[in-house]
């Protein structure tokens, strides 16, 4: 008996793949309207949220690092998005940049260029939000570093909600990105100017359920 060629039993295969509806599964975590979600206080996942940032070095590249121990509360009103208030808390000493060739390296980024044995918390308070369109904002808040506080403005893009999520035992749940840059000479960060660009930007991802 010959064979069929194949090429011919690959298109076969091909061809009656194609005649089989293709069924999904909808996510039973499918993200809901943000009016879905209650007022009131929210808490930061840890595991689901990042802090990275990034400043010039020698003008070649972007230096990038994150930090591994920061914590947040949003006091959050779906129904009101600008009436909404949020607080991040940041150890300046744990600045991580998977540098494994020199283990001081971390520490000496927190305790050199943010002076974070001398002052260790960075603290981001909102004093203002604004909405621009459907699912973006702006956040302004004072930001006090190395004992010095300046506003700072963050750009923000609502990811979404869910109004009882499995993941997190059925709380509600909602999700943003925001970035923002500031200057770290005003805030009387000059170490290292020499190498080291001026401004610093950031870039967080965060989830947060209400408890």
């Amino acid at each position: 008996m010959q064979k069929e060629p194949l090429h011919a039993r690959l298109r076969s295969l091909y061809m009656s793949g194609r005649s089989r509806p293709l069924r999904l599964r909808p996510h039973r975590d499918a993200p809901q309207a943000l009016q879905s979600l209650p007022a009131g206080a929210y808490q930061l996942e840890k595991p689901h949220g990042s802090l990275t940032f990034r400043v010039k070095h020698l003008g070649l590249s972007h230096y990038t690092a994150r930090f591994a121990d920061f914590d947040a509360t949003l006091d959050f009103d779906p129904a009101s998005p600008a009436a909404s208030r949020v607080k991040a808390i940041i150890n300046p000493l744990s600045v991580r940049t998977d540098n494994a060739a020199d283990p001081g390296w971390d520490k000496r980024i927190g305790q050199d260029m943010m002076k974070g044995a001398e002052f260790p918390q960075i603290v981001f308070t909102s004093t203002a939000v604004e909405t621009t369109g459907p699912s973006t904002g702006k956040v302004t808040g004072d930001l006090t570093l190395a004992g010095v506080t300046k506003p700072v403005t963050l750009d923000v893009t609502y990811n979404g909600a869910m109004a009882s999520a499995a993941l997190y035992t059925g709380r509600p749940a909602v999700g943003f990105s925001a970035r923002g840059a500031f200057n770290r000479s005003e805030f009387g960060l000059t170490r290292y100017a020499d190498f080291v660009g001026d401004e610093v930007e950031f870039i967080i991802e965060a989830e947060f359920t209400r408890h």
